[in-house]
């Protein structure tokens, strides 16, 4: 069988997400500031690519667009806050639970490609069940329960991922890729520029030397050169593979890389590497099940 594209560039993502993780959790940048610098840089590492490629003209790219510009906006100060309080490898550990819900809305979203899963309801069964396995492995790779307190801290995150993976798939759904590819995260990214900008004036969640702080200005721009390769694979991926689900299932795996790195780095950690192994497993089993429908 083929690698298919879908998985390959979820686990770029994947890797680039966790790296994107540690390096906020180790400079803990206070989190509106790190997530403007973070989408300052996305702009400017896109803005060569849509000068030369263009930009969709549907009217529904930047309806759609607006709308995901508006929700990560929040996720993503709720994010880097979260990781600055409670770690990368907690928060990595909280998401991935978002991937069944994901996974069954989208049927909702698109009822035609459930047909698609009746026609192999044995392939059907296993892939749900598969997914089951997966979110247990990820939600469990510490040997405690889950920290409540993580979960309350980033709930907006977990709902941005639950919603997040399906508006983009309508979003790569409603123009070229060619033209969307890079046009996706330089639009999502300016428009949440623009917001935070707007929010910053208006209500000052921050002062002004926190935001042009030296240390928020370089590790937001370091930090957003990395999410921008990273947003970019996940757009790709999203668009080659039919439930958006799969894409942040294989891209949840930044869960297990952390882990990896923290056990490299000889850092202390409560982590389940049996758990660990179970996610690549899951995640191996989902890309030849998918394969099969």
């Amino acid at each position: 069988m083929v690698f298919p594209s879908w998985a390959l560039y979820g686990l770029g993502t994947a890797a680039l997400s966790a790296v994107s993780m540690l390096l906020q959790e180790k400079f803990k940048v206070n989190g509106f500031a790190i997530a403007f610098w973070n989408k300052v840089a996305c702009v400017l590492v896109t803005t060569p690519f849509v000068i030369y490629y263009g930009f969709p003209h549907e009217i529904r790219f930047y309806v759609l667009m607006s709308a995901s510009a508006l929700l990560f906006a929040i996720s993503d100060v709720v994010y880097f806050s979260g990781i600055s309080k409670a770690g990368a490898g907690t928060i990595s550990r909280v998401l991935p639970a978002s991937v069944i819900f994901s996974f069954l809305l989208w049927f909702i979203v698109d009822p035609s490609s459930f047909h698609d899963y009746l026609q192999k309801p044995l392939i059907a069964a296993l892939i749900l069940l598969v997914l089951c396995l997966w979110v247990y492995c990820a939600t469990h790779l510490r040997k405690c329960a889950i920290s409540m307190k993580a979960a309350r801290t980033v709930w907006f995150t977990i709902f941005a991922s639950i919603v997040g993976p399906l508006l983009a798939k309508e979003i790569t759904n409603s123009t070229d890729i060619g033209h969307g590819i890079y046009a996706y995260p330089f639009v999502q990214a300016l428009m949440m520029v623009i917001i935070w900008t707007v929010f910053f004036w208006a209500r000052k969640p921050v002062t002004s030397s926190i935001l042009l702080a030296r240390g928020a200005c370089r590790y937001g721009l370091m930090i957003g050169c990395v999410g921008a390769v990273s947003v970019i694979l996940n757009v790709v991926s999203i668009y080659h593979v039919d439930n958006p689900a799969y894409t942040a299932a294989v891209s949840y795996l930044n869960t297990f890389f952390i882990l990896l790195i923290y056990m490299a780095m000889g850092r202390k950690s409560d982590g389940n590497v049996a758990a660990g192994i179970g996610m690549v497993v899951c995640a191996a089993a989902l890309i030849l099940l998918k394969a099969q429908v």
